[in-house]
């Protein structure tokens, strides 16, 4: 009887040591871990610049503080130039200012562009179809108003 207690336990021990403790399953994918996340690559070779089609002309009416809004035209050309038209609307005679020069894109984002001097050095994100202008430090507009600052690009 000692003799078949001694095999039931060693049994029972093997049993339970060979036994692996599950994990529950979930139908959610492993979490991503920070250092993961942190070498993720970004795509260099695809840029604004270079897989949009960004030359053209956009236009839109934004917000302004003394006015009831500032008609705007923004001419992008192919080397790199631009043409700037605005007319304050509901102040003035009317007059358009325009101002022309060139521009360049971002090295740092490159779905930026940053006009020079001549056209003060406004920053517009440059997206499929549109333009978003940003503010001097080229971060989005936010608040009520921030839909009111893409300027659309005219069918050619």
């Amino acid at each position: 009887m000692k003799k078949s207690i001694i095999a039931i336990s060693l049994a029972s021990v093997f049993l339970v040591a060979c036994n692996k403790a599950e994990t529950p399953k979930t139908d959610e994918p492993a979490s991503v871990t920070s250092t993961e996340a942190s070498s993720e690559v970004v795509d260099s070779a695809h840029t604004a610049e270079n897989s949009l089609d960004w030359n053209g002309t956009y236009k839109g009416v934004v917000p302004c503080a003394d006015c009831e809004g500032i008609e705007t035209e923004l001419e992008l050309n192919l080397d790199k130039t631009y043409e700037l038209k605005e007319k304050y609307l509901g102040k003035g005679d009317g007059k358009v200012f325009e101002s022309k020069g060139s521009f360049t894109f971002d090295s740092k984002n490159t779905s930026v562009i940053t006009l020079d001097k001549a056209g003060d050095g406004r920053k517009y994100f440059v997206a499929e179809g549109y333009l978003k202008a940003l503010d001097t430090e080229g971060k989005e507009i936010t608040g009520e108003l921030a839909s009111k600052y893409e300027l659309k690009k005219e069918a050619e």
